[in-house]
């Protein structure tokens, strides 16, 4: 079987995160990676989560959170960018899906994140035949 890089746009809200979860759950190969989730109080969206997929999680953005670098009424956390959504992205294995979620404006203010997405989109792939 040849895998390819995969890339889903749409909307905020439109059901991607929900697309990559339900995608995960059928794979056949082992992944690794990672989604976000929104964080909701009182109904009203007020920050997002990292969640790898092997369990960790950690705060990417909130409104209540102090730091330099904001998106829209956001503050991000670059360090849970770097230090926990980029280390997911590496795959252990030659045959390990990578699964990234966002590659937005919060997650790009970090240029470990950048480079890392082009070095994963850029990875051979062993199932891949060489032209």
């Amino acid at each position: 079987m040849t895998h390819n890089n995969i890339l889903f746009t749409g909307p905020p809200g439109c059901g991607k995160t929900t697309l990559i979860k339900k995608i995960v759950e059928q794979l056949l190969t082992p992944s690794t990676g990672f989604i976000t989730r929104e964080i909701r109080e009182k109904g009203k969206r007020v920050g997002f989560t990292i969640n790898t997929l092997d369990g960790e999680e950690a705060l990417l953005a909130h409104i209540n959170v102090s730091g330099r670098y904001r998106v829209g009424r956001y503050r991000v956390v670059l360090e849970s960018i770097d230090n926990i959504a980029v280390p997911s992205m590496i795959p252990k294995t030659e045959n390990e899906s990578v699964v990234v979620d966002e590659i937005g404006k919060m997650e790009c203010l970090s240029s470990f994140f950048r480079k890392t997405v082009l070095d994963v989109l850029d990875m051979p792939n062993p199932d891949k035949p060489e032209p």
